[in-house]
């Protein structure tokens, strides 16, 4: 096999009689440059199967029937399997070139010479061995390729490079090489790239050289991290470099104990890693416990019914054991996960920030209240999400009904909450209304948040509920009531809870026996409600809802981008003029009040006072603002604050305190006082567990040299990316304690 380099495909000597087979999704002007015939077609699982391959046959065979003939595959590792499957097969074998479009495919499929089609319903059941004549590597490729793609692909280069090269992974270990290779735009290290990619490449070809037909077993060194990748795959439906990337972190995990890998490589390891890897929903369920090693159970690499397994006893030194079972994985996974949620990152502005498009999450509250109601709406409901992953608290919430649709309702269900007070306030409503028994399982965290003003209405409405060690056993009401009454003083999610249940279609009143902590968000509740078919009348206190026809009929609720989320960019551009920070979603939200305040804050008003009654989400990016600007700021109205994921008003107090920022909490909120202030650099920053909190410690970060932000994983429960966004804008966001 034959690698090139080439920049834009346009200095490539192509083979005569060549037939181009090219993704579809391929920019057209690419097409019209390549020098033969073309066959655009759609790739994916699709063209990967008996039917596809004889039409992409007889498509070739129209355009070119006679030798020479060489296929020339242009798309990624699906349309590479395919076409090479086909390059072996016609005439007993034609000549192949792979121009591999994804980082993914260049490092991985486009070598090796596996080719592959799927068979009822079975990846790869039928394939041949078939290595390429030549692998074109363009650069043009990896200059448009986005981000998200780019990341997959490392964690094969990674995987490859760990098995057969580890001196070079030296580009890994040096901070300011990898930022490069990550967040750097691709066409200003052309270099760099070309000397990573080629040492992986190198590597694969190692261990196809020694195993080219995978009768020795060597060739399964190549399964590294795939064991409990594959198993996250079919659980989470995570791409395959994102669930690589899981399984070679309990690798690490299971190489410390199980194997002589040491904690340094281990370390060294995870550190790799984890700019690559996201969030994964909770690992407590019983049934994804079951479902990920029965998935496992049947992989294709066992002997007899032992599982294979892949670790390492260091760098370039894999090791094969039939020792490890699926149970093992899935501990290991835990430990993983925890130990990223729970893990410490030195954050460092940059000089100069980057120019780039923050793509913000999905609005967590438009997000829970849609599913909640497209679960309870006897229509069809199509839920419709843009931009970044979801928070975790809406990952949580659509799991567990997911789980529940699967029930019937007189079934007994088990279900896990997680830690999100918007999931399990939730939940605990939906599970009331309906009459089996229900297992509600409540993190450590949530069980300690008040809850009794919306147990007492359930309860009152007809509704057993016991609460347990572990959270709640409900047992729903057989005639759901007519009349609910709840006191929402601590929580609008009280009121938002009960209310959403008219989305099932039944009729009842609901009265508010106080004010809502959070109006807007309760506003938006009913607002929700009535887009998805629920007539809602308010008079004084008391809410009325009533089913019309459209409850019936198909809708579509659009969650536009998280307003919460984008608030800490803009308070950086309010501190930093070089930051290009989004702009706010063209809706209603509390929120938007944010830029208002801050232009208060930075102008020459040296004693601001706000009331936050309504927007408590603003609280501690405001705080964090305020320190580090000449104003004074007083915040009122946030009480309620002090029942958060912490008690936000005095926990921010005391994160704030520790790294030397002084925060006077209050009774009705917190003072900060006149005067900037400067956090001390290198110092800790806990934020208990609290994604807000998180958010500030990133704005505080940006007026010091470095700033240590301890269990940084707990920002997943709002706005997953935000470290990985971080790194895009410039800030560095390294590891301290993997």
């Amino acid at each position: 096999m034959t690698l090139h380099f080439s920049d834009d495909l346009t200095d490539v000597s192509w083979p005569d009689g060549a037939v181009f087979v090219v993704d579809d999704a391929l920019p057209g002007e690419l097409v019209a440059a390549l020098p033969g015939p073309c066959l655009c077609v759609e790739a994916g699982e699709s063209l990967k199967s008996l039917a596809g391959i004889e039409g992409l046959a007889r498509q070739v065979l129209t355009l070119r029937s006679t030798r020479p003939l060489t296929l020339v595959a242009v798309g990624g590792g699906s349309l590479g399997d395919a076409v090479g499957f086909l390059a072996s097969i016609l005439w007993r074998g034609v000549a192949l070139w792979q121009v591999p479009t994804t980082l993914l495919a260049m490092v991985d499929s486009a070598h090796g010479g596996k080719t592959a089609v799927n068979l009822a319903g079975h990846k790869n059941q039928l394939g041949t061995f078939y290595v390429a004549d030549a692998v074109v590597i363009a650069h043009y490729f990896l200059d448009t390729l986005p981000l998200d793609l780019r990341e997959e692909g490392l964690v094969e280069l990674l995987k490859v490079l760990w098995l057969q090269m580890p001196k070079k992974l030296e580009a890994f270990d040096d901070a300011e090489t990898y930022d490069a290779l990550l967040n750097d735009e691709p066409e200003e290290h052309r270099r760099l790239w070309t000397e990573v990619i080629d040492a992986a490449v190198e590597a694969k070809q190692r261990v196809v050289a020694d195993d080219p037909r995978e009768t020795t077993g060597h060739r399964r060194i190549l399964n590294l991290g795939h064991t409990a990748g594959h198993g996250l795959e079919s659980l989470y439906g995570l791409p395959h470099g994102r669930a690589v990337a899981w399984g070679l972190a309990a690798c690490a995990h299971l190489s410390c104990e199980r194997a002589e890998l040491s904690e340094d490589d281990a370390c060294r390891l995870l550190t790799h890693l984890d700019p690559l890897l996201v969030p994964l929903p909770d690992l407590e369920a019983p049934a994804d416990r079951e479902h990920f090693c029965a998935k496992l159970r049947r992989d294709k690499k066992r002997r007899g019914d032992r599982i294979i397994s892949i670790l390492l006893d260091g760098p370039g030194r894999p090791l094969q054991t039939d020792e490890i079972t699926a149970e093992d994985w899935w501990n290991a996974l835990r430990k993983s996960t925890n130990a990223w949620h729970s893990r410490s990152l030195r954050v460092s502005a940059p000089d100069q920030f980057r120019s780039t498009d923050i793509v913000l999450p999905p609005d967590k509250s438009r997000h829970n209240r849609a599913a909640a109601i497209a679960h309870l709406r006897p229509g069809p409901t199509e839920v419709s999400t843009s931009g970044a992953r979801p928070a975790a608290d809406a990952v949580h919430l659509r799991r567990a009904l997911e789980r529940l649709s699967a029930l019937s309702p007189e079934d007994e269900a088990h279900i896990h909450a997680s830690d999100g007070g918007t999931t399990g306030r939730f939940l605990l409503a939906i599970c009331a209304h309906r009459p089996g028994p229900t297992n509600l399982h409540f993190a450590p965290s949530l069980r300690r948040r008040p809850h009794q003003p919306l147990i007492d209405s359930l309860r009152d409405g007809g509704a057993k509920i016991e609460q347990q060690t572990s959270g709640f056993v409900l047992t729903g009401w057989k005639t759901p009531p007519r009349t609910l009454s709840v006191d929402p003083s601590r929580s609008s999610q009280f009121a938002s809870a009960l209310a959403l249940l008219s989305a099932s279609g039944h009729r009842f009143e609901l009265h508010l026996q106080s004010p809502p902590a959070s109006t807007p968000y309760f506003d938006l509740t009913l607002s929700m409600l009535g887009d998805a078919g629920v007539d809602v009348e308010v008079s004084a206190s008391t809410i009325h809802f009533s089913p019309t026809a459209a409850l019936q009929q198909k809708v579509r609720l659009a969650i536009p981008a998280d307003t919460s989320s984008t608030v800490v960019w803009r308070a950086i551009a309010a501190l930093r003029d070089d930051l290009r920070a989004p702009s706010f979603p063209e809706v209603d939200h509390p929120d938007r009040r944010f830029d208002a305040i801050a232009r208060q804050l930075t102008s020459d008003s040296h004693n601001v006072t706000v009331n936050l009654q309504d927007a408590p989400d603003l609280v501690c990016v405001l705080a964090a603002l305020a320190s580090l600007l000449p104003s004074s700021l007083t915040v009122t109205g946030a009480s309620h604050l002090r029942h958060k994921e912490s008690n936000r008003i005095d926990e921010l107090a005391a994160a704030f305190d520790e790294v030397g920022v002084s925060v006077e909490p209050r009774p009705d909120g917190l003072h900060v006082p006149t005067g900037v202030q400067r956090p001390q650099a290198g110092a800790p920053f806990d934020p208990r567990g609290d994604h807000r909190l998180a958010m500030a410690a990133l704005v505080l970060a940006t007026a010091t040299e470095d700033l240590i932000i301890t269990d940084a994983g707990c920002i997943a429960k709002s706005y997953p990316d935000l470290w990985r966004h971080a790194r895009c804008t410039g800030y560095t966001a390294t590891l301290t304690d993997p």
